[in-house]
């Protein structure tokens, strides 16, 4: 009852309940095995998402070049009609 559930569950809504009960052991047996490594992969490459994300939030290690500091203090080269406030 239970690979039929799990089947059913995680099928991802490609098995019905009927499909699942009337469907060869075998075959049940085949598509949790599949369903199982893949989300196994799945898991695996959300770790591995996981540790590059932390490995690259350590803002100390991350340094802002010169030219971009100088480039944002630049004063703007319009001039502006606006009268200045006293």
């Amino acid at each position: 009852m239970t690979e039929i559930f799990e089947l059913v569950y995680h099928g991802g809504g490609g098995f019905s309940y009927s499909e699942v009960w009337n469907m060869p052991v075998t075959h049940r047996r085949f598509n949790l095995k599949k369903i199982n490594e893949y989300l196994e992969k799945v898991e695996e490459y959300k770790d591995q998402q996981k540790q590059t994300l932390t490995d690259k939030s350590d803002l100390t290690a991350v340094k802002v070049p010169e030219q971009v500091n100088k480039a944002s203090q630049k004063q703007p080269s319009y001039v502006s009609k606006v009268k200045q406030k006293k």
